[in-house]
């Protein structure tokens, strides 16, 4: 096999992670790490020596980590091999998700529970491109915007319905009134989730709840419409004239 002298990534837009080819490296090998990768130098399984952007002549100085395991003489040109990964961290504006089925929440001001469907939209980026590879990558050799919109999905909708359960009893809101509060149970649910998903070494980048609905024809809440009717018009003829109706 060719021993490799130019290690690099030009950049899908649509990956996040991507191992180059070859595994047949020398000491001199360069390696050109483009603005928004990170690269890194994996043997046996075991992460090892990280790069940020920039451009490298590889010598035993500057891959410390995989020296020692392989111990490879100082200057030359040595051969080895190992892999290297690239892992992408620009922003993705345009992940999706959906509830697929509807979420149950307990309205605080009437004590129903409403089955409530709610979708939006948020972006997301690599903070911690390690734990994105050893956490998410394993070994495929490439981990596509599809892949990890996929992964993610889940995971959004299934913390999602505890979320906003705490956050409407938290702060009183009926079910029924969610619409006039998603810009800040978005904020909310941001911050929350964010912390779920650092150990993934993933970012959630403004998510935001874009419509919940509850189907018209639920029959909790066709009764509480009809109860809120006989209310207001209770409230505008007066009991006693209801009474003779």
């Amino acid at each position: 096999m060719a021993i490799i002298d130019v290690v690099k990534w030009e950049m899908d837009s649509g990956d996040f992670c991507y191992k180059f080819p070859s595994e047949n490296l020398r000491l001199g090998t360069q390696l050109v790490v483009y603005p928004g990768q990170r690269a890194f130098f994996v043997k046996g399984g075991q992460v090892f020596d990280e790069f940020s952007s920039g451009t490298y002549t590889i010598h035993t100085g500057n891959i410390p980590l995989l020296t020692g395991l392989l111990s490879l003489p100082f200057g030359g040109d040595t051969p080895f091999q190992a892999e290297v990964w690239f892992v992408n961290l620009t922003i993705k504006p345009d992940f999706k998700w959906g509830t697929t089925h509807p979420m149950q929440l307990e309205d605080s001001r009437y004590d129903i529970i409403f089955p409530v469907r709610a979708y939006g939209r948020y972006g997301v980026r690599v903070s911690d491109s390690r734990a994105f590879l050893e956490t998410i990558v394993g070994n495929m050799s490439r981990f596509s915007q599809e892949g990890l919109e996929e992964y993610l999905r889940g995971k959004v909708v299934s913390h999602l319905s505890s979320l906003v359960a705490k956050r409407i009893i938290e702060e009183n809101i009926s079910v029924l009134d969610m619409s006039a509060h998603l810009v800040e149970m978005s904020e909310y649910c941001n911050t929350e989730l964010n912390v779920v998903f650092q150990k993934y070494g993933v970012s959630l980048v403004d998510f935001s709840i874009m419509a919940v609905s509850i189907p018209q024809e639920d029959p909790s809440l066709v009764k509480l419409k009809a109860a809120k009717d006989m209310a207001a018009r209770l409230r505008i003829t007066g009991r006693d004239v209801y009474q003779m109706e």
